[in-house]
């Protein structure tokens, strides 16, 4: 856990979780590329390129409007949110050019949502694509950083064991696609080592948050754990 306190907060006291422009946007961008895969099939198959920017780009903006409301209660000034309008646009172009490049790939799955009992655990998978020797998922990424953080690595490995013990077949690869900057989807290779590190990283969560007393969750950020979270 990157601060126990955090995890404290968020699962064991369930605070309400601090909103902010990357999360709002985060969610906006993921709602207009979930929907974009739903509704393709209503586009002509070879459609213009163009055709399927301009798709995308409308979804957003419905989405971005429909959040007005939390978006103005940030309290950030009209050049701010037009700069997160507008990067987030170049976002879903930059996934619409990898899209279109790599012949329109639609996945099997999209935002699949995995609860296992058995790892009690719950996932939210951004796209999987099933293919005939292959299984991909893949990550979408609203950051601003392109690294392969160690925190990337782990829910990466997470997602692989939640769909190894939902379909009872391990991923070839976890895609991290980080829509900030234009070209492919970085992998991470699925293999016996990293799934076994994920098996390992939840016997040591569970063996962490036996207790609900605060005492056992010690703050070791800061303090910053707690901008996160609305203390009502």
């Amino acid at each position: 856990m990157a601060c126990p306190q955090k995890f404290y907060l968020r699962y064991i006291k369930r605070l309400k979780t601090r909103p902010s422009i990357h999360l709002i946007r985060g969610q906006i961008v993921h709602k207009t590329i979930h929907e974009f895969h739903k509704n393709h099939c209503s586009i002509q198959p070879r459609a213009p390129p163009e055709e399927l920017r301009q798709q995308l780009l409308n979804l957003f903006n419905k989405y971005w409007q429909s959040a007005s409301d939390s978006l103005n209660n940030l309290a950030l000034t009209k050049e701010q949110l037009d700069f997160y309008h507008d990067d987030s646009e170049v976002m879903l172009l930059n996934f619409s050019h990898w899209f279109c490049k790599n012949d329109r790939p639609l996945p099997d799955l999209t935002e699949a949502r995995i609860l296992s009992g058995n790892l009690k655990l719950l996932g939210i998978i951004d796209a999987v694509f099933e293919k005939t020797d292959k299984v991909i998922l893949v990550d979408y990424k609203t950051s601003k950083s392109a690294e392969l953080t160690d925190d990337v690595v782990r829910q990466a490995t997470l997602y692989s064991l939640l769909y190894q013990d939902r379909f009872n077949k391990v991923p070839d690869t976890v895609g991290i696609h980080f829509l900030k900057e234009p070209g492919d989807p970085k992998p991470i290779c699925v293999t016996d080592s990293l799934l076994e590190y994920g098996k390992n990283l939840i016997r040591y969560v569970r063996e962490k948050t036996l207790y609900e007393a605060e005492t056992n969750y010690p703050c070791t950020c800061g303090g910053y754990c707690e901008r996160d979270f609305v203390n009502d």
